[in-house]
């Protein structure tokens, strides 16, 4: 036999010896859960990103996720073992702190927050700014009255400082994914509502709605306590994560992992990383080129925005005297993400 064909099976043998220990690594892959609203929008993408680098598998974990409509369901969710962590609003976390003491923030996942307050269509020339909403039906993730989700919250804290009261409008879910939120604006079940991107943009593109708040927006910032709070952070039960850390480090690997990704690619690279098409590939394009700077780029607690984000908590539960005395340093797991200034 000759040298090369020699040569020839001795790589064979590498590649398939390779291949063996990576479906071994895989079968040996740590199974995770993850709760998050989605699939689809700016919440759920460096997730759905991660998995489609192979970043978990990479870290010895099998992510999955399970979407949700708010907060409420990922403490739900975490209490009952469907899930080992979530992904969703800070401000909803701190709500969940309050009925879970060992509810904790692993890591930041935005940087700045990414909300539009939509007006369906047929309102137009009515409805110009939020508080001309007095009277209608508004659209958020989820409603309860114990535990309101970071939209709820934003939405109210919007209206109450134009003069409308929690009594003067009506909430119901929208949903959290394209097909529930189009279908709330378009059947007319909700007249506005505190939307994701990049649904705003593929309501507006589609001529379902129009905005009247952005979060992104300069003067709405100045009209809001906390306009610069922590939104999407990943979370975990610190009992459960003190048992048995090896879940939670990793998961923040992957996480920071990504962020960094999305840091230093483009739109495009990302839009089609995640092999997205059609109008969604559009709008989320638009979304990301108009905020390069939503997402946190090294995965680290930012203490300015921590404050941030408590101002907004308290300024958004007045009435509620557990929420005040909260502090979101009583919340930080910092062992693996890290803080900065």
């Amino acid at each position: 036999m000759s040298l090369a064909r020699h040569l020839l099976r001795f790589a064979a043998a590498i590649v398939a010896a390779a291949a063996l220990c990576g479906a071994a690594a895989r079968a040996d892959a740590l199974p995770v859960t993850v709760s998050l609203p989605g699939p689809g929008s700016t919440v759920s993408l460096p997730l759905e990103l991660a998995l489609s680098l192979g970043y978990d598998r990479e870290e010895g974990i099998a992510v999955k996720p399970r979407y949700i409509l708010g907060g409420s369901m990922a403490l739900r969710d975490l209490q009952s073992g469907v899930a080992n962590f979530t992904m969703h609003g800070m401000p909803a976390a701190m709500l969940n702190r309050l009925q879970e003491e060992h509810y904790v923030t692993l890591m930041p996942i935005d940087d700045q927050p990414q909300y539009v307050l939509m007006v369906r269509r047929g309102l137009k020339g009515r409805i110009k700014s939020p508080r001309d909403l007095a009277g209608y039906t508004i659209g958020i993730h989820a409603n309860s009255l114990t535990n309101r989700t970071t939209s709820h919250q934003l939405t109210e804290q919007v209206l109450q400082g134009a003069g409308v009261g929690r009594d003067k409008v009506r909430y119901v879910a929208e949903g959290t994914e394209w097909a529930s939120v189009s279908s709330a604006f378009r059947s007319g079940a909700v007249d506005a509502g505190m939307t994701d991107e990049p649904f705003a943009t593929r309501l507006a593109a589609a001529g379902l709605a129009y905005p009247i708040f952005s979060t992104s927006d300069r003067a709405d910032q100045r009209r809001l306590a906390g306009a610069g709070f922590l939104r999407v952070a990943l979370h975990g039960l610190r009992d459960q994560i003190e048992a048995d850390p090896a879940a939670a480090e990793r998961m923040v690997r992957v996480m920071r992992k990504t962020l960094r990704w999305i840091a230093t690619h483009t739109p495009e690279q990302i839009v089609d990383q995640l092999a997205l098409g059609g109008e969604t590939r559009e709008a989320m394009l638009t979304t990301l080129r108009r905020n390069p700077r939503q997402y946190s780029r090294d995965g680290r607690f930012s203490t300015a925005q921590l404050r941030e984000t408590e101002i907004f908590f308290h300024a958004g539960n007045p009435d509620n005297a557990a929420a005040r005395r909260l502090t979101i340093d009583s919340m930080v797991f910092d062992r693996w993400a890290g803080r900065k200034p």
